[in-house]
């Protein structure tokens, strides 16, 4: 029987074996690149080139392949790639990085730019570096470190770059197989990445700290400014300003959520990475989670306050903007209700007007009725006689004409009422 899988079933199984740690015997050394590119950056063809096996796969994620004494392995992440290239080695560390190994120029041919490049050195328990080297050997005076995973291996760094632009780390063996060196070695290798792919939203928080600042005291203003104003016309105008505001408060907010997410997500991996090493002080020395808890979760909290602020600020702006609104209704309404004051005035005026006129008419009407009776009767009735009867018949010719004259005007306003 055949099971109806879901279409991603096959990925979402294979997730937890994605990306595979390197299996690594001490001593050893290991570079990696995390490389930023605005689009493909070319590393996954340059390392079908140099595979020793023929084996070009097709896997779109992860790809590892041999070259002289090195293992190169090839990673796809969301936002970067990866490449990292092991040698053994004998003897004393360091014996200098595996990347000078690689075919001259073929490292130029990479298109993008690298974001984080570390250097990790494993030594065997009997390794040659003493304490006292580690500074010229990591390239800073001040050196961090600590004893890791239960006391099986001491990590030490300074988190600096040489000229070389690479971050040291120094491993000490004192009993891990080899999946463990491996697994440590990632470990530190995905602190630094995620450590500095974290940093990148620091320079965008930087910069948008004095916008963030005028913004929000032009709003603080703009408040003010709504307590003084009371016509209607002003009313607006500040509407359409806190609707500009509104804009380039939102725009800000869309050019930099992505990263400052980012950052809290790189962020909390290097927390669990960290915690995951387990740990313990050796002797004087600074642990590295107290040293990054000291320098690098500050920068993260400025991004985090940063995107805070934004929120903030968004936030206000729309309720300023909705108490602006109100007002306006408001006064919109006020308008309205004057207008139709107004406008019922002068529809009571003219229905006076029309009362008045409508008397007129009566006389108007009875006077040339009452003339033209008089030329029609004028040649069969002597003149007194006439103006006896005209004198007689026109007080009806009033009352009916007055009559006539309502009853089509009522009949007008019930044909408007059914209407």
């Amino acid at each position: 029987m055949t099971l109806p899988f879901h279409t991603e079933h096959p990925a979402l199984a294979n997730e937890l074996h994605s990306r595979p740690h390197t299996v690594l015997n001490a001593p050893c050394t290991l570079a990696h690149l995390a490389i930023v590119g605005s689009g493909d950056t070319g590393l996954r063809e340059l390392m079908a080139e140099l595979d020793e096996r023929g084996d070009t796969g097709v896997d779109e994620r992860h790809h590892s392949t041999r070259f002289d004494t090195l293992e190169l392995r090839w990673e796809r992440h969301t936002e970067f790639e990866s490449l990292a290239i092991s040698a053994p080695c004998s003897g004393r560390t360091p014996p200098g990085s595996p990347v000078d190994a690689l075919p001259r120029g073929w490292l130029d041919r990479i298109e993008g730019e690298v974001v984080s490049a570390a250097l990790v050195f494993v030594e065997g328990r009997d390794g040659g570096c003493s304490e006292a080297e580690l500074p010229d050997l990591l390239g800073g005076r001040h050196v961090v470190g600590s004893r890791v995973l239960g006391g099986v291996a001491d990590v030490h760094t300074a988190f600096t770059h040489t000229g070389d632009g690479y971050v040291r780390y120094h491993v000490r063996d004192l009993g891990m197989s080899a999946d463990q060196t491996g697994r440590l070695v990632q470990r530190l290798i995905e602190i630094e990445t995620y450590r500095m792919m974290a940093l990148l939203g620091l320079p965008m928080a930087k910069m948008l700290a004095p916008g963030l600042g005028r913004l929000e005291h032009r709003l603080a203003e703009m408040v003010t400014q709504l307590g003084a104003t009371s016509d209607l016309a002003e009313e607006q105008a500040l509407l359409d300003e806190l609707f500009d505001l509104a804009q380039t408060s939102e725009q800000q907010v869309a050019d930099s959520a992505y990263r400052f997410a980012a950052t809290d997500a790189y962020g909390r991996i290097v927390s669990d990475r960290l915690r995951g090493l387990r740990e313990q002080r050796v002797g004087q020395l600074q642990a590295m989670g107290e040293f990054l808890e000291r320098r690098f979760e500050p920068a993260l909290r400025t991004c985090q306050a940063t995107a805070q602020r934004q929120e903030s600020l968004s936030q206000r702006i729309s309720r300023t903007a909705n108490l602006v609104r109100t007002r306006v209704d408001v006064g919109l309404q006020k308008q309205n209700r004057s207008l139709l004051a107004t406008m019922a005035r002068r529809s009571r005026m003219q229905l006076r007007l029309q009362q008045t006129v409508e008397g007129l008419s009566v006389m108007a009407i009875s006077y040339y009725s009452l003339g033209i009776l008089t030329y029609l009767l004028g040649g069969f009735i002597e003149t007194d006689r006439l103006r006896l009867v005209i004198s007689v018949t026109a007080p009806a010719f009033l009352i009916a004409i007055w009559f006539l004259l309502r009853r089509w005007r009522r009949h007008i306003a019930s044909q408007d009422d059914e209407t």
